[in-house]
């Protein structure tokens, strides 16, 4: 019965908007990169945000690179989100972990023009929504002049950072999206738990 709970809440939270649906624009376009339970924020690299997250480069990712189309962010548990590349690596350690409380970090990575978006949801945002999103994603690193984490990522060409907050059952990767898109007055669910949860 918890699960049901946990479930049909978080579905309700998701269908219950705010912002205002009468702000449309389309001045530019951010990507919702979903898998299974995990959904990262693909933000567009124009020269302002290349500029913002240029401390990445430093890490060693070629933000400035004129191929990068695009700069990921995600956020989650720290154990489970460094262990776990697959369901292939899921140990119970991890997974218990991140449901009862884990310090949160941040994983980043580039990537150029997209051609298969077939688990890419658009929204369309103007420049003062995605300046106000660039702005609270910084924001939940916990110091942008401290070094990457020394792990090797999950694909090869990502970095770990450590970030503000706890990840728990109530708060999760995907609750963490749904508040940076509030935040930037994009239109969203009250509570997004899951990856349905979210526009």
């Amino acid at each position: 019965m918890p699960i049901l709970l946990y479930l049909f809440a978080g579905t309700v939270g998701g269908l219950i908007k705010t912002g205002d649906p009468s702000v449309q624009t389309s001045e530019f376009r951010i990507g919702l990169l979903r898998g299974p339970i995990h959904t990262d924020l693909l933000l567009p690299a124009i020269p302002e945000i290349r500029t913002a997250f240029g401390f990445l480069q430093e890490g060693g990712l070629p933000v400035t690179h004129p191929d990068v189309a695009w700069i990921v962010a995600g956020w989650g548990a720290r154990e489970f989100y460094m262990t776990t590349g697959s369901y292939a690596d899921l140990r119970p350690g991890p997974v218990w972990r991140a449901i009862s409380g884990d310090d949160a970090v941040m994983r980043v990575f580039v990537g150029g023009e997209i051609t298969d978006p077939v688990a890419i949801t658009w929204v369309n945002v103007s420049l003062d929504q995605l300046d106000a999103l660039t702005r609270a994603v910084l924001f939940d690193f916990e110091n942008t002049s401290l070094p990457p984490l020394d792990h090797p990522g999950l694909n090869g060409s990502d970095l770990f950072y450590p970030a503000k907050g706890r990840f728990h059952l109530f708060r999760t990767c995907n609750v963490w999206v749904g508040d940076m898109l509030r935040q930037a007055g994009i239109r969203v669910g009250i509570w997004t738990p899951f990856t349905w949860s979210l526009p």
